[in-house]
């Protein structure tokens, strides 16, 4: 994960520390971003100056940086390094600031992400997991990932048509997969067209990844639902009121 300079001095409040402190943090911030791992004082003056900080003077802050025991000459005694405890300290405090939980990594490995990301935040964070785990050969992770966005874009497609009485038990609890796909062929209220009858395929699928004691699923077993899946999504997509002409909030 990059971080900006300017959110970095903001985050770590530099403007309140001291001159000392400053320093190790642009010289951590340098190690992260560029992989620096030894600086002369004038790579670190232009730190400070960048930042929009006053450089302090060069001689004072490298003794000061050494007594301190932040960091510490080179073998060659042309440059300063982390001493290993300073660098561990900074790694406790700030290496938070890298790690990122929500970034999807993802490029329409499998579906098209500029048809079908943008509707509803939840929709694209699974289209784009569905990517992101078939690009990295998580196959099984993949099919229960499709099954479960088939499964809330037919409840979203009837919920849309003002029809999800007809999905649901006595109880107003949606029903099972496997029934709502009886229901669906059946009734066919959503006037599908004949892509419906791929539907328990999709099921399937899915069930077999997320139930199989020994089943793994393999790439081929993506690739030949893969077309199908994708009309079926276009189709449903349109029901549910998601498509480029239809509701593109990110709402419920």
């Amino acid at each position: 994960m990059e971080m900006k300079l300017l959110d970095f001095i903001d985050t770590c409040d530099l403007k309140t520390q001291g001159e000392t402190e400053r320093l190790g943090c642009f010289v951590f911030y340098s190690y992260k971003e560029q992989s620096k791992v030894a600086f002369i004082m004038t790579q670190i003056g232009s730190l400070f100056s960048d930042s929009s900080f006053s450089m302090p003077n060069p001689s004072r802050l490298k003794k000061n940086l050494i007594q301190e025991r932040s960091m510490k000459e080179t073998a060659d005694k042309n440059a300063l390094e982390f001493t290993p405890a300073a660098l561990q300290r900074y790694e406790q405090e700030y290496q938070k600031l890298w790690e990122d939980y929500k970034t999807i990594i993802s490029d329409s490995d499998l579906l098209d992400e500029t048809i079908f990301c943008g509707k509803r935040d939840y929709l694209t964070k699974i289209v784009k997991q569905i990517n992101n785990t078939y690009k990295n050969n998580c196959f099984d992770a993949c099919a229960v990932l499709m099954r479960r966005l088939f499964e809330i874009l037919l409840i979203l497609s009837y919920e849309h048509n003002q029809k999800e009485y007809e999905i649901k038990d006595t109880d107003g609890n949606y029903c099972m997969l496997d029934k709502i796909i009886g229901i669906v062929i059946g009734k066919n209220s959503l006037t599908l067209s004949r892509i419906k009858n791929k539907f328990d395929t999709f099921r399937k699928v899915g069930n077999f990844s997320a139930h199989g004691l020994t089943y793994c699923a393999s790439k081929k077993d993506i690739d030949d639902i893969k077309l199908n899946y994708r009309v079926m999504l276009q189709e449903l997509y349109e029901k549910a009121g998601l498509s480029n002409n239809g509701d593109e909030t990110n709402g419920k």
